[in-house]
C-alpha cells in the first residue's frame, strides 16, 4: 500500500544518549563526514556509524550533494513529514477500502433479510395443496411422533375412506405408546364407519370425545407442528410451526376436549337418546343466537334435513308454534343460562 522507497516506521523510540549527541553535533555544521563527527565527539567509528544510520532511518540525516560521503542534518518537521506521509497515505487508502466495503455488504442487506423472510415464512407455514400429498405429510409427521397427537375433527360422520386410511397409521402410532386424543361432535356417534373406527382404536388406547359445536379442523404433532386446512381449499392443509401460533392452537383444543363427554362404548336406544338431547341442546343455542338452519346444520356436521327435523322436534317438545315464538320460549324458560333445564333438551349432566 505505501511507497516501498519511503519505509513505514511504526515504532518511534526516542534517540540513545549517543544518536541525541550525534544528532546535536551534526546540527552545529551545514555539512560533515563520519570523520568529523568522531572528530567533534569523541566517539568511536562503529558508534558514530550506527548512530548516523540510525538518523538516516529516522530521516534526521541525509548524504549531501556535494560528496558521496558528506551528510547534512534534517529539521524534525521536515522529518516527520516524510515519515508521517505514507503513514497518512495508507490510511486513506485504508479508509476507502471500508468505506467501499461497508458500501457493499449494505447492499446486501435486503437480499438477507427478504431471505430471512422467505425462510421464516417456509419455517413457519408450509402449504401442502394436494389431499395426497397432505396424506403422505401426515404419514410422514406421524412416523416421527414422540409423546402425543392431538385431533380435532369436526364436521360430524366422517369419510368411510378417510378412515380406512388413517386406521393403520393409528394403529401403529398406538403401538410405539404415543398418546392420542381425538374430538368429534355429536353427530359423528350416528357414524356406522366412525363408531366401527373408535371401537377399533380405543381399546388400543385412543381417546375420543365428542362436543356439539365451537373447535375446528386440526391436528398437533408433539405440540411442534400444527396442521390446519387451507381457506379456500378443503383438499389442501397448512403445515404451522410457529410456537406461538401451536401454543393458541393447543389451547383452544384443550378447552375444547375439557368441555367434551367420552366417545360411547355401549352403542344402544339409551346412548342414541343421550347424543340426541345433547345435539337438540347445541341446536337451541345455535338457534337462539339467530343462525339460520344451514349455518346450524354445517356447525353440527349434519345434514339440513337431520338438523330440520331436530329443530321440528324441539318446537313440538317446547310448545312453539314458529321460529319466532321457539326463541321467546329459549329465553323465557332460560334455556341458554340453565336456569330451568328442565323445561328444554337435557344436557349431558342431566341425564
Amino acid at each position: 500500500m505505501h511507497d516501498q522507497s519511503e519505509p513505514v516506521m511504526t515504532d518511534f523510540p526516542l534517540l540513545s544518549p549517543t544518536e541525541l549527541r550525534v544528532y546535536k553535533s551534526a546540527a552545529a555544521v551545514l555539512r560533515f563526514s563520519l570523520a568529523d563527527l568522531a572528530a567533534a565527539t569523541g566517539l568511536t567509528e562503529p558508534e558514530i556509524s550506527a548512530a548516523v544510520e540510525r538518523l538516516g532511518e529516522l530521516k534526521l540525516l541525509r548524504r549531501s550533494s556535494y560528496g558521496p560521503d558528506l551528510f547534512t542534518t534534517v529539521s524534525p518537521d521536515s522529518a516527520r513529514e516524510q515519515l508521517t506521509r505514507p503513514l497518512h497515505r495508507q490510511i486513506t487508502e485504508l479508509q476507502t477500502a471500508s468505506d467501499r466495503l461497508r458500501e457493499q455488504l449494505a447492499q446486501l442487506s435486503p437480499v438477507y433479510e427478504g431471505g430471512i423472510s422467505h425462510r421464516l415464512r417456509k419455517e413457519g407455514v408450509e402449504v401442502v395443496p394436494d389431499l395426497a400429498q397432505v396424506r403422505v405429510r401426515l404419514t410422514e409427521l406421524s412416523a416421527s411422533l414422540r409423546t402425543e397427537v392431538l385431533t380435532s375433527q369436526p364436521g360430524g360422520a366422517r369419510a368411510e375412506e378417510v378412515l380406512t386410511e388413517a386406521l393403520a397409521r393409528t394403529r401403529a402410532v398406538l403401538a410405539r405408546g404415543i398418546r392420542m386424543r381425538t374430538l368429534y361432535q355429536h353427530t359423528a356417534q350416528f357414524s356406522q364407519s366412525t363408531v366401527a373406527y373408535a371401537d377399533h382404536v380405543m381399546p388400543l388406547g385412543a381417546e375420543i370425545r365428542t362436543l356439539g359445536d365451537g373447535f375446528n379442523r386440526t391436528i398437533v404433532f408433539d405440540r411442534d407442528v400444527a396442521v390446519v386446512p387451507l381457506r379456500g381449499n378443503p383438499q389442501g392443509a397448512a403445515l404451522i410451526r410457529d410456537p406461538h401460533v401451536i401454543d393458541f392452537v393447543v389451547t383452544a383444543f384443550e378447552r375444547a376436549w375439557a368441555a367434551g363427554i367420552p366417545f360411547p362404548t355401549a352403542h344402544g336406544r339409551a346412548q342414541a337418546i343421550a347424543a340426541s338431547e345433547s345435539i337438540k341442546a347445541d341446536i337451541v343455542r345455535l338457534l337462539a343466537t339467530g343462525h339460520d338452519d344451514k349455518v346450524v346444520a354445517r356447525r353440527m356436521g349434519m345434514s339440513l334435513r337431520s338438523c330440520q327435523r331436530h329443530i321440528t322436534e324441539i318446537m313440538a317438545r317446547l310448545g312453539a308454534h314458529n321460529r319466532v315464538h321457539l326463541g321467546y320460549v329459549i329465553h323465557q324458560q332460560g334455556l341458554l343460562d340453565g336456569s330451568d333445564g328442565s323445561a328444554g333438551p337435557a344436557g349431558p349432566d342431566e341425564r
